[in-house]
């Protein structure tokens, strides 16, 4: 299978990686600074071994210790310098060196505990655009099984019943609201463009219509009344936020009220950014049309649970970054992170420890 490349990133797709990401991507040896230099890198989420023999080929004096290390030896984890993937609370105390975290996932909330929030000589990056692809595709995935009828007629298979459905409904002129317009939500936002949807996005950054080109009809900032607006004129409603301690609970009762009726959920970012009890609320009182949901709260969500039943809801196992490339970007941004590193020049998705994102 061919694939597109950039400076040597897989990128799948033109919006992955963004030109001002990609700024002084590859750099030869003679440029790279040596004060950073020996550096020991655990591979705790591991790498393919082509990237790993390019990680190696940055210098001489890069240690990898790799992913199967037994993490109870404080004698190694007092060794390394960088860590690729998740590091506990435990192994934290152990890695007395550590001066970087690069998340092999886009969430970095579980990592962000209070001694990793008290170690700022600790920098923390991740995989942010990695995953939008496959996410944005998983999305409108979840909405199809709802807006077409594809879940009735998957159940309909088993019993070998030729049955139909009605009220299926079209995209074109529906209006979509993205809240949480990163990477994930622009990649979701050019494929709603492409099927005729109207798209409006919320963010707590300050954007503006010039820095996200034609991808959105309407730009609204969460912290002057955002998130209200875009809910009051969304028919559908994707959260693409990360888990923050502003977000949890973000999607509740008022915010579904504000929902027109018959509208659509569509949650692809983390599940404690909406409050299950109201969404089922919400869907059982027939204001919401349905709810297409890669995450929950509770996560996994037990076998007993009541949202399991819903007719017009769709439930996917936290799978929707999952594809033959996610794991690849993720990989590919840490081993140019590690020349930005070695070479002293900001990284590729750097992580606001205090903001969580």
């Amino acid at each position: 299978m061919k694939k597109a490349t950039q400076n040597g990133l897989l990128l799948g797709s033109a919006a992955v990686i963004s030109p001002n990401i990609l700024q002084g991507a590859t750099h030869s040896n003679s440029e790279i600074e040596t004060k950073r230099l020996p550096l020991r890198i655990w591979l705790a989420s591991g790498l393919s071994k082509e990237l790993e023999q390019k990680l190696k080929a940055i210098s001489p004096e890069i240690t990898l210790f790799h992913n199967e290390t037994n993490s109870s030896n404080a004698d190694f984890l007092s060794e390394i310098d960088v860590c690729f993937g998740r590091i506990s609370e435990s192994e934290l105390a152990k890695a007395k060196n550590l001066k970087w975290v690069h998340s092999s996932s886009a969430g970095v909330e579980k990592q962000l505990f209070p001694a990793m929030l008290k170690r700022q000589e600790i920098q923390m990056s991740n995989a942010k655009g990695c995953y939008g692809p496959a996410i944005a595709e998983h999305t409108f995935g979840l909405l199809f099984a709802l807006t077409r009828g594809i879940k009735e007629q998957a159940l309909n298979m088993p019993k070998q019943e030729w049955k139909g459905v009605s009220n299926q409904i079209e995209m074109r002129n529906l209006t979509m609201g993205i809240i949480g317009f990163g990477g994930i939500g622009r990649e979701i936002a050019r494929r709603a463009k492409a099927m005729d949807l109207r798209v409006l996005a919320a963010d707590i950054r300050p954007m503006t219509q010039e820095t996200t080109g034609n991808l959105v009809d309407e730009l609204h900032d969460v912290s002057f009344g955002g998130l209200e607006k875009v809910l009051e004129k969304s028919n559908i409603i994707v959260s693409a936020v990360p888990h923050t301690k502003q977000t949890e609970d973000m999607f509740d009762m008022a915010a579904f009220q504000k929902m027109p009726k018959n509208s659509y959920f569509i949650n692809i970012s983390r599940g404690k950014v909406a409050k299950t009890t109201d969404l089922m609320k919400a869907l059982e009182s027939g204001h919401l049309a349905g709810a297409g949901l890669d995450v929950t709260d509770p996560e996994p969500l037990p076998k007993d649970h009541a949202l399991w039943d819903f007719p017009n809801v769709i439930i996917t196992s936290h799978i929707s970054g999952r594809s033959q490339y996610s794991s690849l970007r993720s990989q590919e941004v840490f081993v140019e992170n590690v020349n930005r590193y070695v070479a002293g020049l900001p990284l590729i998705n750097a992580v606001d420890k205090e903001a969580g994102f």
